[in-house]
């Protein structure tokens, strides 16, 4: 096609289609014929670039809807054509483009559905209900129980939250790049939500993160993940049930626990670092001075191997300095997070889980508390599930074997501890493999952790300010009266980590092959 037919077409056939176009989209004749004449203009360019091939309807409606697009987005007007009155007679557009042009509708109709699937539930609803479903406004209020008042004012809020979804607002990066998030639990009692089943997927846990620092609506949580609403709001109404997500504002959620970010959390590790850099000398002097007299204690009633004697110790000695005052919590200082109604500190960070954080559930019993230790670096968690409070039988068995009173009844039970590890059979004698923190051998942990303490004194008030500052500045609001027992328990949980971290690198433990089901980490204290 040459240069002067495609004018001639643009002049004759194309002008009058581009103000029926633009009269559509806008509504009011004088901006529509602002916008053709640009349209005619962008056209006119192309053509006279050699720009448009054998596909030339196509071509200029492509044109005239990129035009329309930036000529919207400069006049922050909406790119969509939706009635302006409620109660029009009919909820379809009435223009009807010619084929080539429905086919380049795709793309804004694709453009809408992404910008409808942001809305949050009451807003999307109406508008399916209206536009979709073609239900009249009294009908739309049966459906979704609604009055007509009301199912009026979601049609005009909801087309503007519309127009803002298509034209203003992009999606986040989570939306292609979810964070790590680890959460953890430290509480003074049982509780029947279990926060790592919750946060066992990464949606809950990107929905933690982006409802941490201020409440977010559901637009905004969907425009930040990518996910649509619809789906955001199913995960949602499950973090609220279990208590870890709260709505402090109508429609907006804030995350119900303390989280610290990527960076705290790097320029938090890189403090314990240089702190157990110049610990660890004094740990292991102190240990090798210690280890004589422990052994006179009974702690075990075999010659253990090194490996258990070094967990034992590792597992009792001080990890950070602890004689400020009030650092200890009592059951006051634990807020009531769960829904179940359970008292605990739920705190997470933005990174991926440390090889050495452990899980312990105490089993209480009358002469002793029997401690099963799980360790992330030793796989799969079971020492907490074979010995924990729902079967006290077992650690009594345990403890039974450790003083010498076996019984007949009890010889299931044995059988089941020896397959386990938690007992050994020695020249045809029962021999409790646990570490046993008797009364003698506590006394010796004290006159060492004296030593230690002294050590650490002087090196931890850094770390402990710092803390502090942190969760005092980033706490969710509702927690803020929390904010020592989340200071503190931070504290107790990242010295604990990077402590067996340090002595794991030195050489200091080591972890049980795969094949050895010796409980280094477990221990019953005497009472």
């Amino acid at each position: 096609m040459t240069e002067e037919i495609a004018m001639q077409r643009l002049s004759q056939e194309f002008l009058p289609a581009f103000l029926g176009f633009s009269i559509q989209k806008i509504g009011n004749i004088k901006e529509a014929e602002e916008l053709s004449q640009e349209i005619a203009y962008q056209c006119v360019i192309a053509i006279r670039k050699g720009n448009i091939g054998e596909n030339y309807e196509a071509y200029l409606w492509t044109i005239a809807h990129n035009t329309f697009r930036k000529w919207c987005i400069r006049k922050e007007r909406r790119p969509i054509s939706l009635d302006d009155e409620c109660n029009s007679l009919s909820n379809i557009p009435s223009y009807a483009p010619p084929v080539e042009e429905r086919l380049i509708q795709k793309e804004e109709i694709a453009a809408l559905r992404k910008a409808l699937s942001r809305l949050s539930r009451d807003y999307r609803n109406v508008l399916v209900c209206y536009y979709y479903d073609e239900l009249s406004i009294a009908d739309t209020g049966k459906q979704l129980g609604l009055s007509e008042g009301m199912v009026k004012f979601y049609l005009r809020a909801g087309k503007q939250k519309l127009k803002e979804a298509y034209i203003m607002k992009e999606i986040g990066e989570k939306s292609f790049r979810p964070s790590e998030f680890t959460v953890y639990k430290s509480s003074i009692d049982f509780s029947k939500v279990n926060v790592w089943e919750v946060f066992k997927r990464t949606l809950p846990c990107q929905l933690a993160l982006v409802c941490n620092s201020a409440p977010k609506t559901i637009s905004d949580i969907s425009l930040e993940t990518g996910v649509p609403a619809v789906y955001i709001e199913e995960e949602i109404d499950l973090l609220m049930k279990a208590g870890v997500m709260i709505s402090p504002i109508k429609g907006k959620y804030r995350t119900n626990l303390h989280i610290l970010r990527k960076n705290t959390v790097a320029q938090v590790r890189e403090q314990f670092a240089k702190l157990y850099e110049a610990y660890i000398p004094v740990v292991l002097e102190t240990y090798e001075r210690t280890l004589p007299r422990l052994k006179e204690c009974e702690v075990f009633k075999f010659d253990a191997a090194p490996n258990q004697w070094a967990w034992f110790f590792a597992q009792l000695i001080a990890s950070f300095h602890l004689i400020y005052e009030n650092c200890g919590l009592s059951d006051e200082d634990y807020p009531q997070i769960l829904s179940c109604g359970s008292k605990g500190f739920i705190f997470a960070e933005e990174a991926k889980g440390s090889r050495w954080g452990m899980g312990v559930t105490p089993v209480l019993l009358d002469e002793c508390t029997v401690f099963p230790v799980d360790v992330v670096a030793f796989g799969d968690f079971h020492r907490q599930s074979e010995l924990w409070w729902q079967r006290p039988e077992k650690s009594q068995a345990l403890y039974d074997v450790y003083c010498g009173r076996t019984c007949e009844e009890d010889t299931e039970l044995y059988a089941e501890l020896i397959r386990e590890g938690y007992v050994i059979r020695q020249n045809g004698k029962l021999l409790c493999n646990v570490a046993v923190l008797t009364l003698a051998a506590r006394v010796v942990m004290d006159e060492a952790n004296s030593v230690l303490q002294e050590a650490l004194q002087e090196m931890c008030k850094p770390i402990r300010e710092g803390i502090y500052s942190i969760v005092k500045a980033t706490l969710p609001p509702q927690l803020a009266e929390y904010t020592r027992g989340f200071a503190e328990t931070w504290i107790s949980f990242y010295a604990g980590v990077y402590l067996t971290e340090a002595l794991y690198n030195v050489g200091f433990l080591s972890v049980p092959e795969a094949e050895d089901t010796t409980p280094v980490a477990c221990r019953i204290d005497v009472k």
